[in-house]
């Protein structure tokens, strides 16, 4: 029974990457005992094709160049593997900004607007002005 638990999570690991508590709901979903899911989840481990730390830093860095605020991220990774903890730095949280009001921004240069669309966003607002002194200062030139 283990090896068809295995057979049919390498077959789910082949398409992307999971948690593996989504790994364990896929697979407990598909009618599997709880016990041996757990036991070749464990082993999935050991064996290096799960990890959470690194596919939960290579999330994080591809919402981060997407433009994605903390608040969007944390959202994100709480759905897939139910915990919302993460550590991102002012210094990424701001380039996420600058480079959504890069390439997502197109209305006036209104600071008011600029802090509206960023904060809908769920940008914090330390970043906030710091993103918009800056965006304003590229756009002088």
């Amino acid at each position: 029974m283990k090896n068809k638990i295995k057979s049919y999570a390498f077959k789910l690991l082949s398409k992307r990457d999971y948690f593996s508590s989504e790994l364990k709901q896929k697979l407990l979903s598909k009618g599997f005992n709880e016990k041996d899911v757990e036991e070749v989840i464990s082993n999935l481990k050991e064996e290096g094709y799960i990890n959470d730390e690194q596919l939960e830093k290579r999330l994080k860095e591809r919402y981060l160049q997407k433009g994605k605020s903390p608040a969007y991220i944390r959202k994100k990774l709480f759905s897939k593997k139910g915990k919302g903890d993460l550590n991102i730095t002012f210094e990424e949280e701001l380039e996420a900004a600058l480079y959504t009001l890069r390439f997502k921004y197109k209305k006036s240069k209104d600071y008011k607007e600029i802090v509206k669309f960023l904060s809908y966003r769920g940008f914090s607002y330390s970043v906030i002005e710091e993103a918009i002194r800056r965006y304003l200062e590229e756009e002088e030139w």
